[in-house]
């Protein structure tokens, strides 16, 4: 069967913060399925190896003599209950004997990015009272309003990894035979422009190469700056909730959750055949973690709730922040991002263990790695030549 190109857009409010994700799949058919708000991710056959994050550093610090390739499919038979966090991923890479494990290492830590964080990630420090949780939302608010404003024209590189695989849906440790869950299917090094407050991006240089990475799988944009402000605003029409304290590489964070129905939303997820089209929009919710002192806000999730009917499942968007030198001076600026798709394609039904359940196909789930580096400062040179320079001058 021909492919044929499928524009599944993600729009975060204002213009400059188009988000785009497009998927380059077989035909979007199947069944129609959406549980709206409270939907769950379907049933699948995985053959897969649930294991917690303690699970996976027992496993690497037990095969230190173990080869890349075998440890790179031993990875990825993994699925996590838990969220791998930045600081644990950071010392089990240092333990990867190669190219092939560490990439397998990431896709499966990756994969677990929209979970809730390992136990030992979690401050036990009581939550802090309701006036408090007001002034570090409001401290969030103002660092939007002050620093964004602020950020240079610069430009950074982007490097994206791109997987497709099975869903986090997995067999227990007693149940037989495992398989890889994430498949790298392409790898591609841009530079993205952050001018007059846009991230500057041109889809149509994604096509002029048939064989450009960029033009095909999940692509997203608008993380720079205007999804920050997007859910910000959305979310104080919506439901915002104190979660938890959590640990994270520059302190502790105070993490709250958010919920924005459909009817105050400015986020839209759809199919389209072109990248002008927009979608109707949809509700979403997520967290966002805030440095508790600055208001900074260091990280931070969005999630759709598509509509009930729905052949799109999830589309899903993580950005880390962290501290950025450029021209001199020290900006907060979007260091990691992971998007996961899931779609109705290339699903069918199929008969389990437990009765009916949905078997997928490899293009049905797609996840980007995304890290962003090498941040400068974007400058012109112009020089004015006046009429009355000589022959000499010249």
């Amino acid at each position: 069967m021909a492919l044929r190109v499928l524009i599944f857009r993600l729009v975060i409010g204002f213009a400059a913060g188009l988000c785009v994700l497009q998927v380059q799949s077989a035909e979007a058919g199947g069944p129609a399925r959406g549980e709206g708000s409270a939907r769950k991710r379907p049933q699948y056959e995985s053959g897969l190896l649930v294991v917690t994050v303690r699970d996976v550093q027992r496993i690497v610090a037990g095969v230190p003599d173990k080869g890349d390739a075998k440890l790179a499919r031993q990875l990825g038979g993994l699925v996590l209950t838990e969220r791998m966090s930045d600081a644990t991923l950071a010392l089990l890479e240092k333990s990867m004997p190669g190219a092939r494990s560490r990439t397998a290492l990431i896709a499966l830590a990756d994969a677990s990015a929209f979970l809730r964080p390992a136990a030992e990630d979690v401050d036990s420090e009581a939550a802090p009272d309701l006036n408090e949780q007001r002034r570090i939302m409001s401290r969030a608010v103002e660092y939007l309003g002050k620093s964004l404003p602020k950020l240079p024209d610069f430009y950074a590189t982007r490097i994206t990894v791109r997987y497709d695989g099975d869903p986090p849906k997995a067999k227990s440790k007693a149940q037989g035979k495992t398989h890889e869950a994430w498949r790298e299917v392409g790898r591609s090094k841009v530079v993205v422009v952050y001018r007059d407050g846009k991230e500057v991006v041109d889809p149509r240089a994604w096509v002029r190469r048939a064989a450009d990475p960029e033009g095909g799988g999940l692509i997203t944009r608008g993380t720079f700056g205007p999804i920050l402000s997007t859910v910000i605003v959305d979310a104080a029409h919506g439901e915002t909730t104190w979660d938890r304290w959590e640990r994270g590489n520059a302190g502790t964070m105070a993490v709250f959750r958010y919920r924005v129905p459909g009817n105050r939303s400015h986020y839209s997820v759809s199919f389209a055949n072109d990248v002008g089209q927009e979608g109707p929009t949809t509700g979403y919710h997520g967290e966002v973690a805030i440095d508790p002192t600055t208001g900074a806000i260091l990280r931070l999730t969005v999630q759709a709730d598509p509509p009930l009917g729905s052949t799109i499942l999830e589309g899903d968007i993580l950005v880390e922040y962290g501290p950025v030198e450029i021209g001199g001076k020290t900006y907060t600026c979007p260091l990691r991002s992971v998007s996961v798709s899931l779609t109705m394609a290339g699903l069918a039904s199929g008969t389990g263990s437990y009765g009916p359940v949905l078997v997928r196909s490899k293009e049905a789930t797609l996840l980007n790695d995304v890290v962003f580096e090498d941040y400068h400062l974007f400058r012109s040179d112009s020089r004015i030549l006046t009429g009355d320079i000589g022959v000499a001058d010249r």
